[in-house]
């Protein structure tokens, strides 16, 4: 049952549409398409917690999801020797990632066995539209996957294509499905009609052997090794455990518990993992040096992520700068059904969302770079204050767009809440190798801007008044 703490949040979240956003009725259609399956439970994300009406408690997207994102997600064990086929098509969509996790630290983290759309070959006669120069409108677009319950390869080499391994261990694991931006008309997934039914299946068909060679079937596989998800996500950090961070004796004692760990001149850094990215914010720079930054990052998909830290009092506006990587603009394309051609690019996929603490972990609001105007060097602007400290002159007719931040601050159903927490989170997903100011390039803590250049945001306080008064020449 929704709890009026919960009600009250999903109410306060939900802004004003952007174009690019998906409708109502797309999540709905998606909802109902793919919500019965019995391997992948979803669909999961910020869409469908905020817009359907009795949506399930896994669907609670409460680790900082992005605004654009439909998950499915399967928590299943496989028997050691074993192979689980599955058999899909390509999604119309931005971004896709397949990719494995393990059961560690009281969440999922990655083990590195993951396949992003552009790194699947499809079927004989079959097209991949994820390659630059392809079509991405084109039919048929279906591909198979396998999953071994063997040790990698120690060799790169001797991998086998479109094939992920998990080991012999016999070990939970999580199948995570990412999606991210679905092209116009389309449902949430990408792979069906965004507004009229259809009988598209769309999430992958599978099929199980076992390691003597016995066959199981769909149904029976399902029933043996495969484990619902009853409850949302756990989140890194519970509220106590939250609380005594902010609270913690050992913390930079150059930070106030009213605002830690905002500082009043706040940097965006990458994010690593719980322990170094949100604790040792914390802490002092040489307590954190001694904190272990390296290690798969705890339930992530395909980053780098870069956050950043906020506070309302040292400001009401925060605004952010930085250069636009160029991204695939696939959503409309001349006849609004998708770009037509996949082009060259140095991101895949560009975003900015605004968070609550990790407790909560709920996002608020957001915007994808499509959504971002920008000026004549490709450089964009962007307001992130509350409705009520929303500049006037904060509007895409202005070049300026403007993210809600949280009106709730941590988001904690606590007395101890604080109002004027703020976060932001930035993705850049699918980076090309050859962008050398990616930021997949940074190697360690404190080289983000040397590595980054123009593209690396740099953000400031001010206000309404001083932001409608000088604009973007602050």
């Amino acid at each position: 049952m929704e709890t009026a703490f919960t009600s009250k949040n999903k109410d306060l979240a939900k802004t004003a549409e952007r174009y690019g956003n998906l409708s109502i009725e797309a999540v709905i259609r998606t909802d109902e398409r793919y919500g019965s399956d019995s391997l992948f439970q979803g669909p999961r994300g910020w869409h469908y917690w905020n817009y359907l009406a009795h949506p399930k408690p896994f669907q609670n997207p409460n680790l900082w999801p992005d605004v654009a994102s439909t998950f499915f997600l399967s928590q299943l064990t496989i028997p050691a020797g074993s192979t689980l086929t599955l058999r899909a098509t390509y999604p119309h969509v931005r971004y896709f990632q397949f990719a494995l996790y393990r059961e560690e630290r009281d969440t999922y983290v990655s083990i590195g066995e993951a396949f992003t759309g552009q790194e699947i070959e499809p079927d004989p006669g079959s097209s991949n539209p994820f390659l630059v120069g392809a079509d991405r409108l084109a039919e048929p677009r279906n591909f198979t996957l396998q999953i071994l319950a063997e040790a990698p390869p120690s060799e790169p080499k001797d991998r086998k294509s479109n094939t992920l391994y998990v080991g012999r261990d016999g070990k939970k694991i999580q199948i995570a499905i990412r999606i991210y931006l679905a092209d116009q008309g389309r449902d949430g997934a990408g792979w069906g009609t965004g507004l009229s039914p259809s009988n598209e299946r769309g999430l992958p068909s599978y099929e199980v052997t076992l390691a003597d060679g016995t066959r199981l079937s769909s149904e029976e596989f399902v029933k043996q090794f495969v484990q619902k998800m009853d409850g949302n996500t756990q989140p890194p950090l519970t509220a106590d455990q939250w609380v005594q961070l902010v609270h913690a004796k050992d913390n930079d004692p150059k930070l106030d518990p009213a605002t830690a760990p905002a500082r009043q001149e706040p940097k965006w850094e990458k994010f690593w993992t719980i322990r170094y990215s949100v604790v040792g914010a914390f802490k002092t720079p040489e307590e954190r040096a001694k904190i272990p930054y390296a290690g798969a990052m705890e339930g992530g998909g395909d980053g780098p992520y870069l956050l950043t830290y906020l506070s309302r009092q040292f400001g009401s506006v925060y605004v952010v700068r930085g250069k636009m990587p160029i991204f695939p603009n696939t959503y409309a394309g001349a006849e609004g059904k998708g770009l037509e051609v996949m082009p060259e690019a140095q991101t895949q996929y560009w975003s900015l969302v605004s968070c609550e603490a990790p407790p909560s972990g709920r996002v608020v609001d957001g915007v994808t770079d499509m959504q971002v105007p920008l000026d004549g060097d490709d450089h964009y602007t962007i307001v992130v204050s509350r409705q009520e400290d929303k500049p006037k002159n904060a509007t895409p007719a202005n070049g300026v767009a403007w993210v809600e931040w949280s009106p709730l601050g941590e988001g904690l159903d606590d007395p101890r809440n604080r109002p004027d927490f703020g976060m932001l989170i930035m993705r850049m997903m699918g980076n090309h190798p050859s962008w050398l100011q990616s930021p997949d390039k940074i190697s360690q803590p404190s080289l983000e801007e040397a590595i980054m250049g123009p593209y690396y945001p740099q953000g400031y306080y001010t206000t309404k008044e001083e932001f409608e008064a000088k604009g973007t020449q602050i």
